[in-house]
């Protein structure tokens, strides 16, 4: 695949995910989502991991979010930005430009925070929303978060693929 139709193709991602969030802003009720997520997603995960004995995983992660919660970071909001900050690294990695290529976890980063802030400053107009600074930094440490392990992942590919090259 053409390096012009990946970018348009990640591009083209990133765009629907960034109407995703601005949906998930403007709706007042987010509590069948989050019971979902919890009844689903958390429950099984913590069972899936004390049936395989993996506690110190279980544990570990429950800190984690014990402390979270504890520095009021949103954890929703951590999440959501984080995988719209791997969509954004992989919309500018793939770009015909190369500056964009060069510094695409900056760029990723930039946008999606401008992006957190412009969404906040939208939130403070509805009168069922509170926009918030706790908001906006959850956002920004779900992008650099996710540009730290997007960064690992194709570090780690390319030295995987630079092994298997030899290998031939």
């Amino acid at each position: 695949m053409s390096k012009t139709k990946k970018s348009s193709i990640f591009t083209l991602i990133a765009v629907s995910y960034s109407v995703l969030i601005l949906y998930l802003s403007v709706t007042s009720n987010l509590e069948d989502l989050k019971n979902f997520l919890i009844m689903n997603l958390g429950y099984k995960t913590r069972d899936s991991l004390i049936e395989n004995n993996l506690y110190f995983i279980k544990d570990f992660l429950l800190d984690s979010l014990k402390f979270i919660n504890g520095l009021s970071i949103d954890l929703a909001h951590l999440t959501v930005y984080f995988g719209f900050g791997v969509l954004l690294y992989l919309a500018f990695l793939n770009s015909k430009n190369p500056s964009l290529v060069k510094y695409s976890a900056v760029c990723a980063i930039c946008t999606g925070t401008a992006y957190g802030i412009l969404n906040e400053i939208f939130q403070m107009y509805l009168p069922f929303r509170v926009a918030s600074m706790a908001d906006v930094m959850s956002n920004f440490i779900g992008l650099v978060l996710a540009q730290i392990v997007a960064i690992i992942f194709v570090l780690g590919m390319r030295e995987i693929l630079k092994i298997r090259d030899t290998q031939t």
